[in-house]
Parts: structure tokens; sequence; C-alpha cells
């Protein structure tokens, strides 16, 4: 036995992430008095004109889909569980390239995605929110995301360089690294610049695999230690080198 047509729609709702544009639900086959009566029934709610949610849906989902915006940046980020250092005061948001922004108290960013948005989404894809967080964030910081999505594999390094990237998420795009495997490894060699040598990570030497070596010579071993309960990140790094 089926469903009724109006849990068949809240099912499918729920199924998109809690939040969907009324018009997909009709171009799907649903038709506009079911979608109607779910609301009635509470099995949904609108939104926006365009979207609508089931009770309990994502709060941030829910208020990009009623400002106008998707989810980017750091926020975006921490959501894809890449390495940020700080949660943002106020959310991060993109324009979603047409339409009225809303009002959000967020953060907006402006910027031509450099992949192009679904009208359906939410949330930037990775390679938009990289992009996003190469335009905000201090140059440290944007690395230990970059690095972080490419060490989670969530992009490939060949994929990542063959994009349109413009201003610093172009060098970013150049000298991002899958092989740290916290922030603070990136942190560590983005400091270690100055001395204009190369540093590699997680390499083997004599059948050993090391941290960190900087030159032909120095071989350094880190230990992140965890010390703020909240965020669950490496919040200092040991090192212990030898030559």
């Amino acid at each position: 036995m089926h469903p009724p047509p109006t849990l068949q729609i809240a099912d499918r709702v729920a199924l998109l992430g809690g939040v969907a544009r009324s018009t997909r639900l009709l171009d799907e086959g649903h038709s506009k008095h079911h979608l109607a009566r779910a609301v009635e029934k509470g099995l949904l709610f609108r939104v926006q004109r365009n979207w609508v949610a089931v009770p309990g849906a994502d709060p941030l989902l829910v208020a990009a889909a009623r400002t106008g915006v998707v989810l980017s940046c750091v926020t975006a980020a921490q959501r894809l569980k890449l390495w940020v250092a700080d949660s943002p005061e106020l959310p991060h948001v993109a324009y979603r390239g047409s339409g009225r922004v809303r009002g959000p108290a967020a953060v907006v960013h402006w910027q031509r995605p450099v992949v192009p948005r679904h009208p359906d989404a939410l949330e930037d894809g990775v390679e938009n929110v990289l992009m996003t967080v190469a335009a905000c964030q201090p140059d440290e910081r944007a690395r230990t995301v970059w690095d972080s999505a490419l060490n989670q594999r969530l992009i490939d390094v060949e994929v990542l360089r063959r994009l349109p990237w413009t201003g610093a998420a172009r060098r970013l795009a150049d000298e991002a690294s899958p092989w740290a495997d916290s922030g603070l490894e990136t942190i560590f060699i983005v400091r270690l610049r100055w001395l204009h040598l190369p540093v590699r990570l997680q390499i083997w030497i004599a059948g050993h695999r090391v941290d960190v070596l900087i030159g032909e010579r120095l071989v350094v071993r880190s230990t992140a230690r965890t010390t703020s309960a909240h965020s669950g990140l490496p919040t200092s790094i040991t090192t212990r080198s030898s030559c």
C-alpha cells in the first residue's frame, strides 16, 4: 500500500535535505493541490514563496532559502568537516547569482562562482567554498581549508588546478597540498616560507614516514594536542627535529 500523496511529498522533501523548491517538486510530478494539502496538514511549511521545508529542518538551510543565499565560505567548510580555525560569529553565505538577497544577518560574499550553482542548492559545493574562503580569509587560514579539502579527498588536486581561479585562489591552487593531516601542519609549513627551502610533508625516508622534511636533512616530527573541548580541534603543536 502506497503512502498518501501528501506524505510522499513530505518524505521527498526530507530526502532532499529538509528544504526544497516547490518548482522542483512539481517538476517531479507532485501536484499543487497535494503540496498545499501537505502544508495545511503541517507536514511541510512554506519558507518563502518557492521553498518549503519539513518541521525541524536545518535552521541554516531554512534561513538560506528564506533570504535568497547559499551557505558558503567558512560556514560551509565547517559543515563539510574541513579544518577551520575558529567558528565565525555570523554565518558566511554567498549570493545565489539571481534574485534578491533579503537582508540576512550574515557575511555575504558576492563573487562570481567558479562552478555554476544549481538552482536547488542551498550550500556551495567544495569548489565554490574554496573560492569564497580564498577571498575572505587571511592567507594562513585559507590555506588550512584548502589543504584539508585535498587531504579529505573532497576534490582532486589535478581537478583543482584546472579550474579558472582568480586572485588569491589562483596562488592557493598552486600551493595547496593533500599531505597535511591537520591545519596545524599547514600553518607550520606556511610560516617556514621565509627559509626559501623545500618543505615536504608525510614522506618516507629509509622505510619510515616522517611528518616534515625541511631541505634535504632536517626532519621534523609534529604532535598536535587538542586542548579545546568545545571545538575538538588541535590548538597547539610540538615538534622534534633531527638531522
